[in-house]
C-alpha cells in the first residue's frame, strides 16, 4: 500500500495517477454556418421538396409534337373552287356560285393570281377564242376598287391610240355588290410585247364577306360579243355558296 501511495505522489508532477485517466474526447466537428444565422437549427431531418415534373400531354391538351387541330376550319379553307371534274354548268369561286355554258372549258390557271380560268370558244368563223379568268382576294387585299378599275382601263386604248372609254355600272345581285366594266380597242395585258387590236373585255368585280372576286371575259371583239348574253346571265345568277 505504501509503495503505491509513494509512487502516486511522485507522479503527480507529471499528471499521472495510479488509476487510468479517461480517454480524451474527439474534437467537436464544426457545423457549417446556416444562411440565416437567426434561424434555429432543427435536429429533425427535413423531407426534401418534391421535384417539379413536366405536365404530361393528355387527350384534351395535345403535346407540341402533335399540334391541335381546330374544330372548325376557317371560312376561307372551306370555300369550294371549280375544277376539271366539277359540274360543267356551274362556276364556284370565292364563296360564290354562278351559271355558265357547258362549252366553257376549265383550264389550269396559266398566270399568277388567277384562281380559276376557262377557255371560251369562238362562235364566229375566223375569230379566235376568248378566255374567262377569275382572281380572288381576301377582304382588305387586292388594293382599292378604283385602283383596279383604273388598271383595267390603262390596259386599253382606242383604235386611234386615244384613251379608252369604259362603260361602268353598279348593281346588287342577291345581296352581292357588283361593278361591271366594259372596254374595247387596243389591248395590252401583262406580259404582252405589243397591244392587240380589236379586243373586247366584259369585266365584273363582286364584293362579298369573304373578299373580292374579279372576273374578266377577254378576247376578240366578235367572240366576246357573241357570248355577251351568257356573261350577263352568269352575273345575274350569282349567289353565295350554300
Amino acid at each position: 500500500m505504501m509503495p503505491c501511495l509513494a509512487a502516486c505522489v511522485m507522479l503527480l508532477g507529471w499528471g499521472f495517477g495510479c488509476e487510468r485517466a479517461p480517454a480524451p474526447k474527439p474534437p467537436t466537428p464544426i457545423a457549417p454556418s446556416p444562411k440565416n444565422p437567426r434561424a434555429p437549427q432543427s435536429s429533425t431531418p427535413q423531407a426534401s421538396a418534391p421535384q417539379a415534373t413536366a405536365p404530361q400531354p393528355s387527350a384534351a391538351q395535345p403535346s407540341a409534337a402533335q399540334p391541335s387541330v381546330p374544330k372548325e376550319a376557317p371560312p376561307a379553307a372551306a370555300l369550294r373552287v371549280s375544277s376539271a371534274t366539277s359540274d360543267p354548268k356551274l362556276i364556284e369561286i370565292g364563296g360564290l356560285v354562278m351559271p355558265k355554258p357547258v362549252t366553257w372549258q376549265w383550264q389550269a390557271p396559266t398566270v399568277q393570281f388567277r384562281a380559276l380560268q376557262y377557255a371560251v370558244p369562238t362562235k364566229v368563223a375566223g375569230a379566235s377564242d376568248a378566255e374567262l379568268v377569275f382572281s380572288v382576294f381576301a377582304a382588305g387585299d387586292g388594293g382599292p376598287m378604283d385602283a383596279n378599275v383604273k388598271r383595267w382601263i390603262s390596259q386599253f386604248r382606242a383604235e386611234d391610240g386615244s384613251p379608252a372609254e369604259a362603260v361602268i355600272a353598279d348593281s346588287t345581285v342577291n345581296g352581292i355588290a357588283v361593278k361591271t366594266i366594259e372596254l374595247t380597242g387596243l389591248y395590252q395585258g401583262m406580259g404582252q410585247a405589243a397591244p392587240r387590236p380589236g379586243i373586247r373585255q366584259l369585266g365584273a368585280i363582286l364584293r362579298t364577306t369573304n373578299g373580292t372576286v374579279f372576273i374578266r371575259l377577254v378576247g376578240p371583239d366578235a367572240t366576246v360579243e357573241s357570248w355577251r348574253s351568257d356573261f350577263e346571265a352568269m352575273i345575274a345568277g350569282v349567289h353565295p355558296q350554300s
